[in-house]
């Protein structure tokens, strides 16, 4: 981050939203990819539109995700017992290794994120 003392709220999230996607860069993981997976180790059988209302987007974009999850094989999506017209998600094993990584990189920005100055209200 730049010395500039004025730094607005948007743009430190911005900044932020930057660095921490490049962190997620090497483990080639988007940060949309990361916050499902992240919900999903906390909401085991959790369904599609309760990840997508979680994670404030909309259930078609939740699909997306969800269908390339599963073609890594980070994600094993199932037909739920209790209503047959809904889908279960949950972490496979590569599922949950690259959750702890994440976890890992995540645990890096909170780090980073303490070192930076406070942003500033406007007068």
């Amino acid at each position: 981050m730049s010395g500039d003392p004025h730094v607005t709220f948007l743009e430190m999230v911005l900044r932020l939203y930057g660095d921490f996607r490049r962190t997620l860069e090497p483990i080639r993981v988007t940060s949309l990819q990361a916050g499902v997976l992240l919900y999903l180790h906390r909401c085991v059988d959790a369904r599609v539109n309760e990840a997508a209302s979680h994670l404030q987007v909309r259930p078609p974009t939740m699909t997306e995700v969800i269908q390339d999850l599963v073609r890594k094989r980070w994600v094993i999506k199932r037909r739920s017992v209790a209503d047959g017209r809904a889908f279960q998600l949950r972490l496979s094993r590569r599922g949950e290794e690259m959750t702890r990584a994440i976890q890992h990189q995540v645990g890096q920005m909170e780090a980073h994120a303490e070192t930076l100055p406070r942003v500033q209200p406007p007068l």
